[in-house]
């Protein structure tokens, strides 16, 4: 397999050099700025093993964050961000509780 050079047109054919295009140091994706939240529906703490519920214990309260909207899915107790960046359609039939307060939000 050949390399490619850093200075090289990249193989994609977008015009850019390889480093500036595809190369190690190209900068990773960033969520988009909030431009529009939705507040999730509260529901009680469902029943083992009946739904599938993602419980968080990371940093902050954000369970799923993507590329493609400016959304925000949050709590619908205490608004805190949930979700991030991801479509409304892209999310379904999952529980998320809030790591901020401990309420079930339904997607």
């Amino acid at each position: 397999m050949a390399l490619i050079e850093a200075t090289e047109a990249c193989p994609c054919g977008s015009g850019k050099s390889f480093a500036t295009c595809h190369g190690p140091r190209v900068r990773k994706p960033v969520v988009p700025e909030t431009t529009e939240t939705l507040r999730l529906k509260v529901i009680p703490e469902p029943d083992p093993d009946t739904r599938t519920v993602f419980i968080y214990e990371g940093d902050g309260t954000v369970v799923m964050s993507g590329y493609e909207t400016g959304l925000s899915m949050n709590c619908g107790q205490c608004n805190s961000p949930l979700i991030r960046g991801l479509n409304r359609t892209q999310i379904s039939g999952i529980v998320l509780r809030c790591k901020g307060c401990g309420a079930f939000n339904e997607a």
